[in-house]
């Protein structure tokens, strides 16, 4: 999955090195391929065969600035188009993932699948919840949103920061600035590690003539003074080996007390700054019980219920088209969400479905206690959910499964995931689960409703 990898491989190898050393040293072109031509060629590649699938000639500006600006109209499309009933597996099902039964001479079907989030964490803009793309992954904001550039990096303040530094002139976010150069550091962050569990060390490996003491100094006094510039360690110390603090890149989110990303033990709400850029939340997927990949969004600012609920109904743009059984395990609060929503159309669209919370979350992370969620979202409240004999019909895990593979995974996604759902296919075909496709439009139709194709699941 590495594009450097694939340059050194074809440069070492497959690079015809004797013919380029025939040609005379003004040629202006080499026979070697560098990262980026591999992500051209591979984004190039598979936009041509997806095209070609759906019987469309793929067309490209001659007068683009780049080659990623060339592309970048076409992967736009086609990542839109996954978000919803893209994927060539959207209308999967098989005998692992859809159970089909028969009561008073009518053909019913149980579709079952999950819903799990991973964090993936891809660069976007540092504005919440903006879904703008970045002019490159190296950017923080968006064309949209880049005039804020220029202001402090504090969270809540609006001032532009002075020039050389990411904060403003006011001391406490001066402070803050100059305290983020020195938290990257590992060697500090064990001492202060040691500092909170009040943990004193034996002895002193650095002598007092050493360059710790005005480094220690400037840890204890921050008074706003210190440039980032000259928090870098002098030649020979330990900085050479730990490099320049925290990635610049990082997304990193501290207060006056050092805490990343969590309360500070006063309780008190303190100033905070974020460095480096924003990444998206999560990617979501939605997953047959069998393992095959319906689809997957992008989340920017939090995976809350109301945007598992567009998810769902972007992905299944029909009632026709929605499965039977949603997994999920937040569905306590989609079902809560669904109830007190105003709007009749998106309180009623789940109306057929069973939301069951899977099995691992509802036995281990929630209450017992929980009522609402133990009357609405367990999942033996549905006995077309369990066999004959008492085990249960579908895996609800297939989302996290699904998840485990995900994780190796970032830019190219979509392409990754239709081949890898071509894949299990081949192999549920092979073990004879009969794995076949729902015609589209029956699914995205919904003017006739054939029956028990998306009956009202009771509870039992």
């Amino acid at each position: 999955t590495s594009a450097t990898n694939c340059a050194r491989t074809y440069n070492d190898g497959l690079s015809n090195q004797i013919v380029g050393s025939s040609l005379p040293t003004t040629w202006p072109y080499t026979f070697e391929i560098d990262v980026e031509d591999v992500w051209n060629s591979f984004f190039l590649y598979n936009l041509i065969l997806d095209h070609n699938a759906r019987g469309r000639a793929l067309e490209l500006s001659h007068t683009a600035s780049s080659q990623s600006e060339r592309l970048r109209p076409a992967l736009h499309e086609r990542n839109a188009r996954m978000a919803g009933p893209g994927q060539d597996a959207w209308n999967h099902v098989c005998d692992l993932c859809c159970w089909f039964y028969a009561q008073d001479d009518v053909e019913y079907t149980v579709r079952s699948t999950v819903t799990d989030g991973i964090e993936t964490g891809c660069p976007c803009c540092a504005v919440h919840d903006c879904l703008e793309p970045l002019p490159t992954v190296k950017h923080r904001y968006c064309d949209l949103h880049r005039h804020l550039n220029r202001q402090c990096v504090i969270t809540d303040c609006k001032h532009d920061s002075d020039d050389g530094f990411r904060t403003c002139s006011i001391p406490d976010h001066r402070a803050l600035e100059s305290y983020h150069y020195l938290q990257g550091k590992a060697m500090f962050q064990l001492k202060r590690r040691l500092e909170r569990l009040h943990v004193s060390q034996t002895h002193d490996s650095l002598s007092a003539g050493s360059n710790a003491a005005p480094r220690a100094r400037m840890t204890n006094e921050i008074d706003g003074v210190l440039l980032p510039d000259l928090v870098v360690a002098e030649a020979g110390t330990d900085g050479d080996l730990e490099g320049l603090g925290a990635d610049e890149d990082e997304d990193v989110e501290i207060d006056a007390n050092g805490i990343c990303d969590g309360k500070p033990e006063t309780g008190n709400k303190s100033v905070r700054a974020r460095f480096g850029r924003r990444r998206t939340h999560n990617e979501e997927l939605r997953v047959a019980s069998c393992g095959v990949i319906l689809g997957r969004a992008t989340f920017y600012g939090s995976e809350a219920p109301n945007g598992v609920r567009e998810f769902w109904m972007k992905l299944f743009p029909t009632k026709r088209s929605l499965p039977q059984v949603l997994w999920h395990d937040n569905n306590c609060r989609v079902v809560a969400m669904l109830r007190n929503d105003p709007d009749s159309h998106l309180s009623t669209y789940f109306d057929s479905c069973a939301l069951p919370v899977d099995v691992f979350h509802f036995k281990c992370k929630h209450k017992e206690s929980d009522i609402e969620c133990g009357r609405n979202c367990n999942p033996y409240l549905w006995p077309e959910l369990r066999t004959e004999d008492g085990k249960w019909r579908f895996n609800s895990s297939a989302a996290e499964q699904a998840n485990a593979w995900v994780e190796r995974y970032d830019f190219f996604l979509d392409e990754m995931i239709r081949r890898r759902n071509q894949g299990i296919i081949k192999i549920l075909k092979r073990r004879g689960n009969a794995p076949h496709s729902i015609p589209r439009e029956e699914l995205l139709d919904d003017s006739v409703l054939k029956p028990g194709t998306s009956e009202r699941l009771e509870m039992g």
